[in-house]
């Protein structure tokens, strides 16, 4: 787009200011010949002067040419012409009347001159200026009524981008609301070919983002402030929205979004979510909320990424209880305050404690007395756990170890682990130990008894804390460089919320596994992003053009950094289920009998921190993990 199209770009513009300039004075120049012309015809005292009115309507073109520039007339754009316009119009003229009076005073004396002539010329050249701007507004519109509104000037002029369904949606939520709509459309931008020239809701189709960076560089000259692209609602794919912020950067306009939903602020900055290569999974909760309501949930870890997202869902599901435990003050605090404030105090018990705590774990379990328990508490950013295993084996397992068996024991009917992705053929120690904990889980639901456990392998979440995200955000507000690990390096992403929900679905769904053990959910999650675009992407999010704004640079893969996850064994039998985009797994499982010598060795090593022993435990529970340097 920044190519083969730029030159045209750069022309069209001065082409259209131009035809406009021609028209405005060719204007002038005739409603000032006619004006002297009609006058000299309507007394019959007077001797009609040709030479007069042809001199008088060049002088006059003069003026215009000089006056009607200062008056911003030609920075208009003329589809989008309002009644705003009309005293503009009459103003400029008015102006054009006295600096042509001025001039002929210099020049004659205003000899010859009849001055009523210009009762006439000046109603003419306004209904000539203004009858083919609205002409223009109409034409492009389809809606007469434009003619008669008065726009807030204040108002940033904008362009919407999306489908054809989501703005007709976001159009019509805008009009029914009392403030109207936040900013002055310009016209709209639709990808699909055949959505161009259309109207919606007296809105043109302009075209794609070719058009679109045309339309919003004719935006920015004529206001002479910045113009904003709005993306609306979801349908636009990763590249389409990449087409777009390119065209905003070329432009120098602001890009943000907008949604369809009835009360939701009407503008946002875009975020990476935009980015994702297929639509957020909306996951159905009717069938949550019949698990939840009237029930007592606890989750551990809930003042995280992933556990504060759990508890606004389930705060207003309605829970009888909901028993929030964190090892961070600050966290716990923040998540306490944020339900408090939302009308959900009178629910919630924070407890603050430590998932290695056995006796704190047993003690918190038999005072909530949860019909379900999600375990959201994890070590998870992987060159620190490389650095820290035995910290990572006893959050991660022993942490697991302990609250999964304090729920069965209090009589909880469900048990979710949060699991990741680096589970898979783990090659790195927060894997592994993810690993070993989804082993035990398994291994526990295998013995039986009321309570069903199941894990949960989630993706990259975005936004959340130590995720690349947030690492590519802060690069850009210090200017650069972004650093990008490996060239090839692909991750899954997921949204928090379609992880949270994730969560909540795999607690209603436990019951697919029929046979006890082996039960682990996934998110389809689509295809991998490479994170290399996705770096570039945030880039032109932002309006900075990647290796000329802003630096991309390699850094190597950290310690136990893969350059492509997997969501699955080979071994794993996946099928998909009633809930939509979630893939359930059966897994070849180890016994309780098998498994818990292994896991105590381990536990036992990393209590001694014992880091040799701890890698070499790890090892023997994920083969995978023990071939992680061949």
């Amino acid at each position: 787009m920044a190519g083969p199209d730029k030159p045209l770009v750069a022309r069209r513009p001065t082409i259209i200011k131009a035809a406009v300039i021609g028209y405005d004075t060719l204007a002038a120049a005739a409603a000032m010949w006619i004006g002297v012309s009609a006058r000299y015809a309507l007394s019959p005292t007077l001797q009609p002067r040709e030479d007069l009115a042809f001199s008088a309507a060049l002088l006059f073109m003069a003026a215009c040419l000089i006056v009607f520039p200062l008056q911003g007339l030609h920075r208009r754009v003329w589809r989008f012409t309002a009644f705003n316009d009309v005293i503009g119009i009459a103003w400029a003229v008015i102006l054009a009347n006295l600096v042509f009076l001025v001039a002929l005073f210099f020049i004659n004396r205003l000899a010859g001159l009849p001055r009523t002539s210009l009762l006439i010329e000046a109603p003419l050249l306004c209904a000539l200026l203004l009858g083919a701007r609205f002409a223009r507004q109409i034409y492009a519109s389809g809606d007469w009524r434009s003619l008669i509104r008065l726009e807030d000037r204040k108002k940033p002029a904008a362009i919407l981008a999306g489908r054809s369904d989501t703005l007709d949606a976001c159009l019509r939520d805008w009009k029914r609301r009392p403030s109207g709509l936040p900013l002055r459309i310009r016209g709209l931008a639709s990808p699909e070919p055949a959505d161009k020239g259309r109207s919606i809701r007296g809105h043109p189709v302009l075209g794609g983002a070719a058009a679109t960076e045309r339309a919003l560089i004719s935006l920015a000259s004529a206001n002479g402030i910045r113009p904003q692209l709005v993306v609306v609602g979801p349908g636009l794919s990763p590249a389409e929205i990449d087409d777009f912020a390119r065209a905003a950067q070329i432009a120098g306009a602001d890009l943000v979004r907008a949604g369809v939903e009835p009360g939701r602020a009407a503008l946002s900055p875009l975020d990476a979510a935009d980015l994702l290569s297929r639509p957020p999974r909306m996951l159905d909760m009717a069938r949550v909320r019949d698990l939840v309501t009237g029930k007592s949930v606890l989750i551990t870890g809930a003042g995280g990424t992933i556990g504060s997202e759990l508890t606004r869902q389930i705060a207003g599901l309605g829970p009888a209880a909901l028993t929030l435990f964190d090892a961070s003050e600050f966290n716990l605090y923040q998540i306490d305050l944020e339900l408090a404030d939302n009308g959900f105090g009178h629910l919630a018990r924070t407890v603050l404690g430590d998932v290695r705590d056995e006796n704190r774990v047993r003690r918190m379990m038999d005072a909530a007395r949860p019909d379900f328990v999600l375990h959201a508490a994890a070590l998870k950013h992987v060159p620190l756990m490389e650095n820290h295993p035995s910290e990572a084996v006893l959050t991660n397992v022993l942490g697991t170890v302990n609250v999964a068996t304090a729920a069965r024991e209090a009589g909880a009917q469900r048990f979710v682990l949060v699991s990741t992705d680096k589970a898979v053929n783990p090659s790195n120690v927060m894997g592994a130990s993810k690993r070993a904990a989804e082993m035990f889980v398994q291994a526990l639901d295998h013995e039986g008894g009321a309570m069903r456990a199941v894990s949960v392998r989630f993706g990259n979440v975005l936004g959340s804390a130590g995720s690349v995200v947030p690492l590519f955000e802060r690069q850009i507000a210090r200017g650069g460089p972004l650093t990008i690990t490996h060239p090839e390096i692909t991750r899954y992403f997921m949204t928090v919320e379609e992880a949270s929900s994730l969560v909540l679905q795999t607690a209603a769904l436990a019951e697919v596994f029929q046979e006890r053990g082996g039960g682990v959910f996934v998110l389809d999650m689509g295809e991998p992003v490479l994170i290399e675009n996705l770096a570039r992407q945030l880039c032109r999010l932002r309006g900075l053009e990647p290796d000329k704004d802003i630096a991309l640079v390699h850094s190597g893969l950290r310690p136990g950094e893969k350059v492509h996850e997997d969501l699955f064994y080979d071994s794993e039998t996946v099928h998909s289920t009633e809930a939509d985009g979630v893939l359930a797994a059966r897994a070849d499982l180890t016994p309780m009998v098998d498994l818990r010598p292994r896991l105590i060795t381990l536990i036992d090593a990393a209590r001694a921190r014992d880091r040799e022993a701890v890698l070499a435990s790890l090892a023997l529970l994920a083969p995978a993990f023990a071939n992680r340097g061949a």
